[in-house]
């Protein structure tokens, strides 16, 4: 069977649900549409965080956080008001997804440097823009989760996309960080990671699929371990 690439940039957001192969066809084919999926993926947290703070009780927000910190960093959020604190979120969100494309691109850059087929740096970014677009799935999920709590919901556990979304650890848990940053997706990721090398490169299955996994494997094994010792 002959998958064909998708034919325009919208089905082409759709295919990385539907046909990860086509997607990631039409990128090889047409790098500049890898910009339309990176900027979902900036624009999704300000949605968010918009609503966010437009439903939550904010003196009720303050009060929770300020129990969980240090006396110095609870006077510090007394006299921040909601604007200063959802910018703040916004900035670590979009900050935090920007910077793993980047890496992500350059690890698929070092990674494939065994095949024959060789792809330029911007070309694997637009590819992990790809990789990473089921997180605004995460986003609208979140959104419903909002909704449905009827704004009571700390901003540590707002966010559906990672592991702290579901088991909630407060900010002072030895363990919170990580479970804030575990990205509940990561399945999702190294599987069209995969799908992506290996429809733009010639390196075996076992290989393309260790080339996936490792970056997010490695990174939070590696996390866990420290945590777990320390």
């Amino acid at each position: 069977m002959t998958i064909s690439a998708s034919s325009n940039p919208l089905s082409m957001l759709l295919d990385i649900f539907r046909s990860p192969t086509s997607c990631f066809l039409a990128l090889y084919q047409r790098g500049l549409w890898g910009w339309q999926p990176f900027i979902v993926l900036m624009i999704t947290p300000f949605l968010f965080w918009g609503n966010y703070f437009d439903m939550v009780d904010f003196e009720w927000l303050k009060a929770g956080l300020m129990q969980q910190m240090p006396a110095s960093a609870a006077q510090q959020l007394a006299h921040i008001n909601a604007d200063a604190l959802m910018a703040t979120e916004i900035i670590t969100d979009t900050v935090g997804r920007l910077v793993a494309v980047l890496m992500l691109g350059l690890w698929f850059l070092l990674a494939t440097k065994g095949s024959e087929q060789q792809h330029g740096y911007w070309r694997w970014v637009a590819a992990s823009c790809a990789i990473l677009f089921p997180a605004v799935l995460g986003d609208i999920a979140s959104f419903v989760s909002l909704i449905l709590n009827h704004g009571h919901v700390m901003t540590y556990a707002a966010d559906l996309n990672t592991l702290n979304g579901l088991i909630k650890l407060p900010m002072d848990h030895h363990w919170s960080e990580f479970a804030r940053s575990l990205p509940l997706l990561m399945p999702w990721y190294i599987v069209l990671g995969y799908a992506a090398v290996g429809a733009w490169t010639t390196l075996e299955r076992g290989q393309a699929l260790a080339i996936a996994a490792l970056p997010w494997v490695g990174y939070y094994l590696a996390w866990g371990l420290y945590l777990a010792f320390t």
